[in-house]
């Protein structure tokens, strides 16, 4: 007679065990548990043997890593998790694994379909008509987990009413508050080659005459006003993810403020934000019915810095990270701090750091083009690469593709620039001090002597100090240098906006994925404009660049840009450094980073 069984969870009642592990069970426990009073043939002993041990490993070998929460360090816990206002690394996390535009960026920083199934775009450049993919979900707040139903302004009644189902209007609503004025999202000027998206985000047209529209329930229609080739990059980044516009309007203001405010469509959703801004908790969603689904069950990302100060309560993530002990599971690290790892630790280095020279185009002496090119020819960048950083081949790094799947920097080749050749950097300045004396009067004499102002990062004096040492051999005493130092990159990225400065030593830190966007900071009245360059020509080659409608094409455009910058003297790439992504492989293999080394993709790791 067959042996009756208890069900499955009675036998494991404080633990909850996956679909995959109840099935297991389910089959080998009926089969082990005999009811007869005389012995049991020697086989059917063996087999209930091994079929016990055969339960034991898969269940751990099955469940366990289900139940893992992998943690990873940010350097700042966001106030609020809306991914419109995206602007730190822990926000762009939470874009990447929570939310799902039209089209999501990979690991490598190439376009791959997101929430829409396939799409199309028109003969002249200007159309894109996108199709969502089926069974496309909201994932509901989890509202007694986070925050008490009672002082939710949501309200229970409307979460269980809430269809869930997602619709093109999700899109269109998304882009809509993306460019909105009132939003003053950070990656707005992403999305201005959308048709009237400048006088959107300027108060001079409405949000309804925006250029996209929903066609059906299915159907995404976005019209540019000129050929954009990166707009797709574009539609991955994090200002422009869906919104449900009903849901939106109920959270009256406090949109993402906290996990229950804010709809998630991605791989993961929001479980818990700390009120105290320690830690993020994501989770994964079930309801994803899109490419790149989730393995882990949970991650929580922690406020944690790799050098934390003395009285600072954050964690030492080297400390963490090295120790067996250590609650880390992956990090985001500067090359040095990744030396010191164990070899246990897989290390996966992204170079996207660039240390340039910067003249200051608003300078009475870096504004004179002959003066810039005299110091630049006169910089030997060979003697500065001592501490093992590789000579930088032009201003945009390494990691920065020129299109989906091309990396730009192995398709353009070095940029040109003056190099150093000290005849010409003495003829140069020998340039500069006739035209001085030509203009002369007896009210403004020509100057015999300059004094410029040279800014850095402490740690960099002593290059800073090689440079001018340089500078004042080859010409002499005419020049007289102050070395201005700042203590971290944030005082030193202050210092640089607010001006002041001649010449300036500094690392750039890749923060896009193309290098037409590498390029574009350096037009406008923008913080990342440090070298305050306002150029007709510089904008007009960008402009082309955008509307290219081939790779070759857009290549060399950003390649006449770059060489704009560098043969001008406008910047002098230096050297280039890495950061390293290092993760633990037994509890975060397969975790990824996007190339600028900023966002973690946790729905790449394997459980």
């Amino acid at each position: 007679m067959r042996a009756k069984f208890s069900p499955v969870p009675l036998l494991f009642p404080r633990f909850s065990l996956g679909r995959r592990c109840a099935r297991i069970l389910l089959i080998l426990y009926p089969v082990s548990r005999f009811t007869e009073r005389s012995p049991a043939p020697m086989w059917k002993k063996v087999l209930s043997c091994l079929l016990a041990v055969l339960m034991t490993v898969l269940l751990f070998t099955a469940c366990s890593p289900k139940e893992t929460t992998l943690r990873l360090p940010v350097d700042a816990i966001p106030s609020s998790c809306d991914p419109a206002i995206s602007d730190t690394a822990a926000m762009a996390t939470v874009a990447a694994n929570c939310f799902e535009g039209l089209v999501r960026i990979d690991e490598k920083g190439n376009v791959q379909p997101g929430a829409a199934d396939h799409w199309s775009i028109s003969d002249d450049g200007l159309t894109y008509t996108f199709i969502l993919r089926d069974g496309l979900k909201w994932r509901l707040p989890d509202l007694d987990s986070t925050e008490a139903s009672s002082k939710n302004p949501l309200g229970q009644d409307f979460i269980q009413n809430f269809d869930t189902a997602m619709t093109a209007d999700d899109f269109v609503f998304g882009l809509q508050r993306a460019v909105a004025q009132n939003t003053k999202a950070p990656g707005a000027s992403r999305l201005f080659g959308i048709r009237n998206a400048p006088a959107v985000y300027a108060g001079e047209a409405k949000a309804s005459q925006l250029g996209v529209s929903a066609p059906d329930d299915k159907t995404v229609r976005i019209k540019l006003s000129a050929p954009d080739g990166n707009f797709l990059t574009a539609l991955g980044s994090p200002c422009a993810m869906p919104c449900n516009r009903t849901f939106f309007n109920k959270t009256a203001g406090r949109y993402g403020l906290t996990a229950s405010m804010l709809l998630c469509n991605g791989p993961y959703y929001l479980s818990y934000m700390d009120p105290n801004g320690k830690s993020l908790t994501l989770v994964k969603n079930d309801d994803y019915v899109g490419l790149t689904p989730g393995d882990i069950e949970q991650c929580s990302l922690v406020l944690g810095e790799e050098a934390p100060e003395e009285d600072s309560d954050s964690m030492d993530i080297l400390a963490d990270f090295q120790s067996d002990e250590g609650v880390l599971d992956g990090a985001v690290l500067s090359a040095k701090a990744a030396q010191g790892l164990p070899k246990t630790f897989e290390v996966t280095n992204y170079t996207n750091i660039v240390n340039v020279l910067l003249f200051n185009m608003d300078s009475d002496f870096a504004g004179n083009e002959d003066l810039r090119l005299a110091l630049a020819a006169a910089t030997d960048v060979s003697k500065l690469s001592a501490t093992g950083d590789s000579i930088a081949e032009g201003l945009i790094p390494d990691c920065c593709n020129a299109v989906s799947g091309t990396l730009y920097r192995e398709a353009a080749g070095p940029a040109k620039g003056p190099g150093f050749n000290l005849k010409k950097a003495k003829k140069a300045y020998a340039a500069a001090m006739e035209k001085f004396e030509a203009e002369a009067t007896e009210d403004e004499p020509a100057p015999t002597s300059f004094q410029i102002s040279f800014l850095c990062l402490s740690q960099d004096k002593q290059a800073a100090q090689s440079i001018v040492q340089n500078w004042q051999k080859v010409f002499g005493t005419t020049l007289s240098i102050t070395i201005d130092t700042r203590d971290t990159e944030a005082e030193l990225q202050d210092a640089l906006i607010a001006g002041g400065f001649d010449v300036a030593f500094a690392p750039l830190h890749c923060s896009e994925l193309l290098a037409i966007g590498v390029l574009q900071q350096f037009t406008g009245d923008t913080d990342q404009n440090l070298m305050n360059l306002a150029s007709d020509e510089y904008d007009h080659l960008l402009t082309l660049a955008a509307s290219a409608r081939d790779d070759e094409t857009v290549i060399g455009y950003c390649l006449a840009a770059e060489e704009y910058l560098t043969k001008n003297s406008i910047i002098l790439p230096v050297t280039q450094e890495s950061t390293c992504l290092a993760v633990k492989e037994k509890t975060a293999k397969g975790l990824q980073v996007f190339p600028t080394g900023n966002t973690y993709l946790v729905y790449l790791v394997n459980a």
